[in-house]
């Protein structure tokens, strides 16, 4: 099904088109709960009186069916309930992973999560939404017993306003403050994932105690402040639950009152203690579902604000296969909420089969400019051009088949070898074969437990972090791109992977792939035709490799002291470099 979004308004245009079956429904359940008021009624007033047994049959019988309809109406609108929340957790689950990975990628901070569609599906497929959806009969009960007496419907009026207030109390004492605990806790929950995720860290600097003692701080303080607002709406709750016992009774004896006045009946007294029950029944759940609803307001809040205003949904125009024209245009990039541009001015035009060297020290956008290129993230203003085409505005799935990516930090997926080279698509084994063998590592891998089957679980334990950049590197081949962006490829490597990775330059050099590869080491600078030197956001030099360098060599500072560069500095073995062919 396509929602035009916003994704939440949408979906809940969508629902309320249910609307109208849950009115009916609810109105025919809350109907047929008054058949046993009134068989009380025509029992003691007929049956009793005329001695007549074969009304009291006939009266069980009709009863006894009018229970059978109420279970299978009830159960209908349970049954829609639990639907209709299943299918707004199916249709907002993946659009909001998708919105919250865009505003990570943005740099803009989000509060909406799964959570908040679980909160929405709660809602909606629980007691909280039929306590609703019966408050609008209590009205009708009420008015029953102005009908019966109207001594019995003022009683009965008197009981749903305090109910009421009850209701309204609890939301005054609790809504505010229940927002804040839900943040908090939420919160703390993101925290230990981040926190189990770097379990390695945190033990080897002895830092598990810290750790676990903030974290149980601040749980500890969102967990008092829930439980108060729990013994709180329990407090009212209990409050509530006496104070409709307390009614019927009171309604037993007004009516036993006004049948000795001989003003109503004894079927009528017993009939309207029922009938006072079903209509304060739903005042009262309304008081526990009241938490329910403020979590799915907060909720439905969240998800506003992710999905933002509404747009038009529309339909990338699909692009050819890109032969790998790469042309970057006056590239400027800013950090969000930062004054300070990353990148200023970049400026640089590559063809297919040429391999561009970006070097320059650390903190000089090498990194970001990577992220720019592939369109992870979106410039401030100006152009990264594939073949023509704007990168940024292009559909990251159709673009992302065109394009590898290697990052600095290889994250590997839950999943086997496999999964993760295929980019955990549906892929022929042939295909993975042929990345892994692109990239060197097809031996590698027949060396793991289980070759391409090894699961890799949800830490990566089993594969070390060079294991981890090679099979990143195959990952970013698989589907033969045209252009391959690595970020220190080389970082975590030895010998063997070094020199794996030096003859995969090569090979996709001869089949015509752009690639721009980021590095500190001069061995693979061998393989370059190009070389892009960045210094503080800004391109100093860009042009043939020697040339390029050369450039850099001049407008560097020269060391003091006469100390030496760093192995790491290109400059420093600049004199051994080969030429490109």
């Amino acid at each position: 099904m396509h929602i035009a979004k916003p994704l939440p308004a949408a979906a809940a245009s969508l629902i309320w088109r249910q609307a109208p079956a849950l009115v009916v429904f609810s109105f025919l359940v809350n109907l047929l709960l008054l058949v046993s008021a009134i068989y009380m009624l025509q029992v003691y007033d007929r049956v009793l009186s005329s001695g007549s047994l074969d009304t009291l049959v006939w009266l069980t019988a009709a009863a006894l069916a009018a229970m059978v309809v109420y279970g299978l109406l009830e159960h209908v609108r349970r049954l829609m309930l639990g639907r209709i929340g299943y299918w707004l957790e199916t249709e907002l689950s993946g659009p909001v992973i998708r919105r919250t990975m865009q505003a990570r990628l943005a740099g803009t901070k989000t509060d909406a999560s799964l959570r908040d569609v679980g909160d929405l599906r709660a809602f909606m497929a629980g007691e909280p939404i039929l306590a609703f959806l019966d408050a609008p009969w209590a009205p009708v009960f009420i008015g029953l017993l102005w009908f019966l007496h109207p001594a019995l419907g003022v009683l009965a009026t008197a009981g749903a306003a305090v109910l009421f207030l009850a209701a309204l109390t609890n939301d005054l004492l609790t809504r505010k403050r229940q927002q804040r605990s839900a943040a908090i806790l939420r919160a703390s929950q993101t925290s230990v994932a981040h926190y189990v995720e770097n379990a390695e860290t945190i033990s080897a600097l002895g830092m598990t105690g810290a750790v676990i003692g903030r974290w149980q701080e601040r749980q500890r303080e969102a967990g008092a402040e829930q439980q108060r607002l729990a013994e709180t709406t329990a407090a009212i709750g209990n409050v509530s639950r006496a104070l409709r016992l307390a009614l019927q009774t009171m309604i037993l004896g007004l009516g036993a009152y006004y049948v000795l006045q001989g003003q109503l009946t004894s079927g009528g007294m017993v009939a309207g203690s029922i009938i006072l029950g079903r209509a304060l029944a739903p005042v009262e759940r309304s008081i526990a579902a009241w938490r329910g609803l403020v979590a799915a307001a907060a909720a439905r809040r969240n998800l506003d604000r992710l999905f933002g205003p509404a747009e038009i949904a529309r339909d990338p125009f699909p692009l050819p296969r890109p032969q790998g024209w790469l042309a970057v245009q006056s590239l400027h990039y800013t950090a969000p909420q930062s004054q300070h541009p990353v990148l200023k001015s970049i400026t640089f035009a590559l063809e297919p089969g040429q391999v561009c060297a970006v070097v320059g020290p650390s903190g000089a956008g090498k990194s970001t400019l990577c992220r720019l290129i592939v369109g992870a993230w979106k410039p401030a203003y100006g152009h990264i051009r594939l073949d023509g085409a704007e990168v940024s505005t292009w559909h990251s799935e159709d673009l992302g088949q065109y394009i590898g990516y290697l990052p600095q930090q290889v994250v590997l997926f839950p999943g086997s070898v496999a999964q993760n080279i295929a980019r955990l698509r549906s892929a022929d084994s042939a295909d993975v074969i042929a990345a892994a063998r692109l990239a060197g590592v097809h031996e590698m891998i027949l060396r793991l437990p289980d070759g391409y089957e090894t699961d890799i679980g949800v830490h990566g334990d089993r594969i070390s972090t060079g294991q981890r950049q090679r099979l990143g590197l195959a990952r970013a081949l698989f589907g033969d791109p045209s252009l391959i962006v690595l970020d220190e490829p080389n970082a975590n490597l030895d010998s063997e992977g070094d020199q794996a990775l030096l003859q995969t330059l090569l090979a996709l050099k001869q089949k015509g792939r752009t690639i721009v590869i980021v590095t500190h080491q001069q061995r693979m600078l061998q393989v370059c035709d190009m070389t892009l030197v960045l210094m503080e956001g800004q391109v100093t030099g860009f042009g043939k490799r020697d040339d390029a360098l050369a450039a850099l060599a001049s407008s560097t500072r020269k060391p003091r002291d006469g100390a030496a560069r760093t192995a790491d500095d290109p400059l420093a073995a600049r004199p051994k470099l080969v030429k490109a062919e």
